[in-house]
Order: C-alpha cells, then sequence, then structure tokens
C-alpha cells in the first residue's frame, strides 16, 4: 500500500514527516483518479507493507532514489489501483531491476527517470491539502 493512504501511523517519530492522507475528503494533489493505493513490489526490495518514494516537493530527503521498487513480473511492468478504484497496467521504460542490498535507498538510473517521475506524481506531494 502507497504511504501517502495513512503514511507510517505507526512510526510516531515520523510518521508527522510523511505526507499522508487520512480521510478520501482530504485527496486532493493527486486527485482521486491519479493517487496510488495499492501497488506491486519488487521481490527483491520487500521490506514492509508500504511502498514509498520521496518527492520533490519540501526538499525531501532521499529524492533521487527508490525507497522501495516497483514490481516488473508481469511483462516488465505492474498493476496500480487508485483512490477512484480504478486499476492501471504500467510498463516500465526500462527494467525494474534492485541493484543494492535490501533496506538500502536505490539510485533512480538515468534511463529511469520517466518511470520515477510517473511514479511520483501518484503520492501525496505535501502536506498543503
Amino acid at each position: 500500500m502507497s504511504q501517502s493512504v495513512n503514511g507510517l501511523v505507526y512510526a510516531t517519530d515520523i510518521a508527522t514527516e510523511i505526507p499522508h492522507y487520512s480521510k478520501l475528503a482530504q485527496i486532493k494533489n493527486p486527485p482521486p483518479t491519479g493517487l496510488i493505493v495499492f501497488l506491486d513490489v519488487n521481490e527483491n526490495k520487500i521490506m514492509d507493507d508500504e511502498f514509498g518514494i520521496p518527492v520533490e516537493v519540501d526538499d525531501w530527503y532521499g529524492y533521487g532514489y527508490w525507497w522501495d521498487v516497483p514490481g516488473n513480473r508481469h511483462n516488465q511492468g505492474c498493476s496500480l489501483s487508485f483512490a477512484d478504484g480504478h486499476v492501471e497496467h504500467w510498463r516500465w521504460k526500462v527494467p525494474m531491476s534492485v541493484t543494492v542490498p535490501r533496506g538500502e535507498e536505490q539510485p533512480v538510473a538515468d534511463n529511469q527517470w520517466d518511470d520515477y517521475n510517473r511514479m511520483e506524481a501518484g503520492f501525496l506531494q505535501n502536506f498543503n491539502y
């Protein structure tokens, strides 16, 4: 599940730093049609039950890194569900392979920026609801 949906509510010390929606009525940026809720995580990167990606807004630490790498098992892509209930299958322009040990941030490869930016657009960008 996306960190943008209820965020790290169990991690009280950093929960307020991870932008997330707690109520459906709050979803504005991106709108429900663009907010990623569920997606497939690369099997070599699974750490917990959330999928996170740093966003460029607000000078997030880690921008330009995959915290979690999306799945690549289904025809070089994965299926994503959105807050309005629809599902899309996204094919990646380049294979999503894991190049770092589990638990470490993986730099976005030069040829992955289109896929990274597409993913980033599906996450809450800031706390200004």
